[in-house]
């Protein structure tokens, strides 16, 4: 018998733990396994040998991963291993610990690395099995878009349905706020988190299926790259027609829109943080609409002023709006990956391939660490509306499952009013 690893790596989702636990339910079983442990903070547990047991923890407690968002409990790191002496140093902790399997959640960075400790364990004749789990609320690990409608590698990652119904929800009642208060904030911006690829933004489109909303989406591949002037100058224009027919405005910019300089950090992956930098895409967007870089003139052309709001990382941990498909699935796909090790494969990572057609199906399958290490989805540009502010009817197809059932539904009243029996009147302050 052997022990088992189990690591997050990356930022975490709502869904992340309920793929532990559907790895630790599978193998939990295994009389291949003895002891299963959880590398505190990542890659980073393995490298300082902080293995908090799993395996004496109550039952309740493992149960209630299924409803513990986020990857507190045993922790994650954005910790690139780029050194021989660290993957020696996690082979070292392996041996010492006994272990023959090793799960990894993450994105594609996460998946180089646990295809980095695949390979030396090979060469170094260890028979350790290496298997990765997909998470990404960015949706950015997988392949291309086929004929089909589904994509190649990883039709859809865990944690991504959670984060557009996140979204989604957002937006309905974001248009709750904006019919109230248009009089004097006619604009509301909000920034959504992915990174430079548009999923998360593009999901806002699934809160208004009918298109009746004065709704805007600024995806990062549907602006240009390196000019920030010209992007808002183009938003702006997109903007003032919307409030000429609407006399509101709601716009979804993604994080990643190329709006000017903002000043960014990376994280360790070297990857853009942009909420932890000294801008934002939404108050870059904000500031120029209002006019601030010519003294507070504003640019719309109704009254009032653009507000901008950042839902922030609470985007990819709040329970309260996980998809009941997507936890289902992210479940499955961990129990999918223990099925690998303990059939004696390394060197996969367990995968959602959607089967074409109206109906919505998937399959749980296998793809090969190194195709799926540091590789990064695209949103397909055949998905862009023509306006460039906007997402086609194909993409709300593909997404709309996954978000789950029961959303929110609002009163709408009928627009039928009194009739007038005074003469017009323009409020003193509008004149």
């Amino acid at each position: 018998m052997k022990n088992a690893i189990i690591a997050q790596s990356g930022g975490p989702t709502s869904v992340i733990n309920n793929s532990i636990r559907g790895v630790i339910d599978i193998i939990g079983q295994s009389k291949e396994v003895k002891n299963i442990y959880g590398a505190k903070m990542g890659i980073l547990g393995v490298l300082n040998e902080e293995l908090l047991d799993i395996s004496v923890q109550v039952k309740k407690q493992v149960s209630l991963l299924e409803v513990t968002p986020s990857a507190g409990l045993i922790g994650s790191c954005r910790y690139k291993i780029k050194s021989e002496d660290d993957l020696k140093r996690v082979l070292e902790v392996f041996e010492a610990h006994d272990i023959g399997y090793f799960f990894y959640c993450g994105g594609g960075d996460s998946m180089d690395t646990a295809n980095k400790i695949s390979i030396l364990a090979l060469e170094k004749g260890l028979d350790i099995k290496c298997i990765g789990i997909p998470k990404t609320v960015d949706n950015d690990v997988g392949g291309r878009l086929k004929t089909d409608g589904t994509f190649d590698i990883c039709d859809h990652d865990p944690g991504y349905g959670s984060a557009a119904r996140n979204t989604t929800i957002n937006v309905l009642e974001a248009n709750q706020e904006n019919m109230a208060s248009f009089t004097s904030d006619p604009v509301l911006i909000i920034n959504v988190m992915g990174r430079k690829i548009g999923f998360i933004a593009a999901s806002a489109r699934l809160a208004d299926l009918k298109r009746e909303m004065p709704l805007l989406i600024v995806l990062p591949e549907s602006m240009g790259k390196n000019n920030g002037n010209t992007n808002l100058e183009f938003i702006t224009d997109r903007v003032n027609k919307t409030l000429r027919k609407f006399k509101r405005c709601i716009i979804i910019v993604g994080e990643g829109v190329d709006l000017g300089s903002i000043g960014e950090l990376k994280d360790g992956f070297g990857h853009s943080q942009f909420s932890a930098s000294s801008s934002t895409a939404d108050q870059i967007l904000a500031n120029y609409l209002n006019g601030m870089d010519r003294a507070g003139k504003t640019r719309l052309v109704v009254g009032g002023n653009a507000r901008s709001e950042r839902p922030g990382t609470r985007q990819r941990r709040e329970s309260a709006y996980v998809s009941g498909v997507d936890l289902e699935e992210a479940y499955n796909v961990g129990k999918y990956a223990a099925t690998l090790a303990l059939d004696g494969l390394n060197g996969y990572m367990s995968t959602i391939i959607r089967l074409p057609g109206k109906e919505y199906k998937i399959k749980y399958d296998k793809v090969l660490l190194n195709i799926v290490a540091n590789s990064e989805r695209e949103f397909p540009v055949q998905w862009i509306d023509t306006d460039n502010l906007d997402v086609k009817d194909e993409f709300l197809d593909w997404a709309l499952p996954l978000i789950g059932d029961g959303l929110p539904e609002f009163s709408k009243f009928d627009e039928v009013y009194a009739v007038k029996k005074c003469k017009p009147y323009i409020p003193f302050g509008f004149r």
